[in-house]
């Protein structure tokens, strides 16, 4: 199993906020992961070619990967959980994708998670869910008890 820590206002393992683009694509390729790049589905530089913000997708047990942040495990712990553990200590910006349940930013952290559907217990049992689904769309749906990004961002990048 691999073990990814973000550091909050500071970056993703080896990745860190403020690098150049060179920098970037070289720890990439040092990392002994070799699933590094696929996981890094989003990073951007602001006008001085510094690396402001960087999305990671969670593999859905393609590969074995734990990404952690203060001992929680982002990948493997249900959406509403994390959101639960992290605003006992931290606001998110409240808005209708956080309300829907989709898209939740913590300005101060510099961290954002997103999943592109919701699925509660409630929907999982309903008749509609185990009769209209086969088994593959079922398995499918369950994902969306989880977040697919999680992207950690500079202080600036949403101003």
């Amino acid at each position: 199993m691999t073990t990814i820590e973000i550091n909050s206002l500071v970056g993703i393992d080896s990745i860190l906020l403020g690098m150049n683009e060179t920098e970037v694509k070289e720890k990439i390729k040092e990392s002994s992961f070799n699933n590094f790049e696929e996981l890094f589905s989003g990073l951007e530089y602001d006008s001085n070619n510094k690396l402001n913000y960087i999305e990671i997708s969670n593999p859905f047990g393609e590969f074995d990967l734990q990404l952690l942040y203060n001992g929680i495990d982002l990948f493997k712990t249900k959406a509403d959980d994390i959101i639960k553990l992290i605003s006992e200590h931290n606001a998110y910006i409240q808005d209708d994708e956080s309300e829907m349940g989709f898209n939740f930013i913590f300005q101060e952290l510099g961290i954002a998670f997103w999943r592109p559907n919701v699925i509660t217990e409630d929907m999982l049992n309903s008749k509609e869910f185990l009769t209209e689904l086969t088994p593959e769309n079922q398995e499918y749906e369950k994902r969306n008890f989880y977040f697919t990004t999680v992207s950690l961002f500079s202080p600036s990048y949403y101003n």
